[in-house]
This record gives C-alpha cells, sequence and structure tokens, in this order.
C-alpha cells in the first residue's frame, strides 16, 4: 500500500533539553575526530552508487518514483501490538536501520536509497506516534519500543549485521538500543543523551560496547546544542568519533546544506568501514 509522509516542527520538547545542558562548549574544527583512528574514506576514495539502482536497478525510468517508493512500503508490529510503517530498500546480510527524528520527517529516505544502492539492507521507519499531519505526544513516547521492533524486522529479513544510524529522537533510540540490539555499529547524528520530561536517559553502560561509535552534530545545531550531542559522545566506551559541521541545522536537515554530500560520505565511508560489501 502507497504510504504518504507528513512533514511537521515537532521542537518543543527539546527545546527543553537544550535548556537543561550545561556542557562545556564542543570545539568548533570542522570536521574534527576525536580520538585520532583510521580515517573513513574520503569523498575521492568512496565511489558510490546512483541511488537508482535501489529504485530500479539498471532502469532508473521503469516505473514513476512514486510508485517505486510504494513497492517498498512495509509494515511491522511492535510486541505491545502497534504497527509501524516503514520502507525496507535493498538486501544483504548487513542491515542498517535509520531512524528518523521526533518530528516525522522521512529525512533518511534518499540516504537509505543510496544505501541499498551500496549493496546493504536499508530500513527506515515512521514512529507510531506519526499521525498524518501531526504527532502524539503520549504515543511518540514509545519510540524504543518501536525502535526495538524494527532490530526484530531487519533479523526477520536475513540480517546477520545490524547498523544503528538515528538522528535527533532517532539517535537517541539508537544509542540507548547499541548494547541491547547487538548492534555492529552506531551513527547518531545530532542528539541529547536526556529527555527530561519523558524521565529518558542514556547512561554509559548503554554505550559500553567495543563497536564503533560515529557522532555528528553542527556547530551550532538550533535545535540540541552541539554540546549536549557532545555529552552523549563522552558516555561512550572507545572506539568512538566525532565530527561537527558548519552551521546550525538540525539532524537530517545537515543533509540539505552545503556539507551534505561531505556528510553523506562520511557516514557511507563509515558504514563500509564496519562492513565491507
Amino acid at each position: 500500500m502507497k504510504k504518504h509522509f507528513f512533514i511537521r516542527w515537532w521542537i518543543s520538547p527539546f527545546l527543553f533539553i537544550a535548556a537543561a545542558c550545561n556542557t562545556a562548549p564542543v570545539a568548533t574544527q570542522s570536521p574534527t575526530l576525536i580520538p585520532p583512528q583510521e580515517a573513513s574514506p574520503t569523498v575521492e576514495s568512496l565511489i558510490v552508487t546512483p541511488v537508482e539502482s535501489a529504485l530500479a536497478p539498471g532502469n532508473p525510468t521503469a516505473a514513476p518514483r512514486d510508485d517505486i517508493l510504494a513497492s517498498h512500503a512495509v509494515t511491522f508490529d511492535t510486541e505491545d501490538g502497534a504497527t509501524i510503517n516503514a520502507e525496507l530498500y535493498g538486501t544483504g546480510e548487513t542491515a542498517v536501520i535509520f531512524s528518523v527524528m521526533g518530528n516525522c520527517k522521512p529525512g533518511w529516505r534518499e540516504f537509505a536509497q543510496v544505501t541499498a544502492a551500496q549493496g546493504y539492507m536499508a530500513l527506515t521507519y515512521q514512529w507510531r506516534g506519526c499521525k498524518a499531519n501531526s504527532v502524539d505526544d503520549v504515543l511518540i513516547q514509545k519510540f524504543l519500543d518501536d525502535t526495538r521492533a524494527a532490530v526484530t524486522f531487519v533479523r526477520e529479513q536475513g540480517a546477520e549485521k545490524i547498523i544503528l544510524v538515528g538522528a535527533s529522537l532517532g539517535g537517541c533510540a539508537s544509542a540507548k538500543l547499541a548494547m541491547e540490539s547487538d548492534a555492529s555499529g552506531l551513527v547518531v547524528l545530532s542528539s541529547p543523551p536526556s529527555i527530561s520530561q519523558w524521565g529518558f536517559e542514556i547512561e554509559s553502560a548503554d554505550l559500553n560496547t567495543d563497536i564503533p561509535k560515529l557522532f555528528i552534530t553542527a556547530e551550532n545545531d538550533n535545535t540540541v546544542p552541539a554540546e549536549a550531542t557532545r555529552s552523549l559522545f563522552d558516555l561512550a566506551a572507545e572506539p568512538k568519533e566525532w565530527q561537527t559541521y558548519p552551521g546550525n541545522a538540525h539532524g537530517t536537515d545537515l543533509f540539505e546544506g552545503e556539507s551534505g554530500t561531505e556528510l553523506q560520505q562520511s557516514i557511507l565511508g563509515f558504514i563500509q568501514m564496519i562492513a565491507p560489501e
């Protein structure tokens, strides 16, 4: 069934988070890697297969884009009986799960398609709290259960290795479940370590794993301050990377700015480092 997505900014909860975070300012060198380690493939060295291969292999005009997107629509159920709407691209033993921001904007869609074109299974999904052109403030708080169901779903599709990638609220879920899900890698984009009004907190034990971890933010993020994401980075065990980019874009909105191509290459390189295809 064809799935329509609606975009609505959902900022106020994260403004509360921003007010609660009082960590030291983050370094502004962009991008910065902390601590030094083997660099991800550069823009010049990373060969990216065009997104058309994920949509219509060998024939990007085989069908209208919307029809192709509809053909990738899937649903899966959570343990408590909620049905989650998602899009599944590609196949393979490595699945990359892209968790969206709390405003329900499908900001990972194109990147999921590009990731699938490189030979991976890629899943992006909507929270159960995403309702037409609004967000249900109660249901959205079940976000961890939704991510757990996404992990179960890709394993049922044959994934043996899972990489969790999330922005803002999606990054919170990905970080919280890094250990629990037995993930092989973690990418967090513009996420805080806690959501105080929900009683949600990520602890160091949740990130006490030796899997590769990449934390990314904009220097002047206008929703979750860079120092909040840096606090989350500080909780994580090694190995881990820290990257900042110019500007004030939040989460997946970074893809729409001047650093979008560089960011895309960085994340793809990180994924390929974890699971070469």
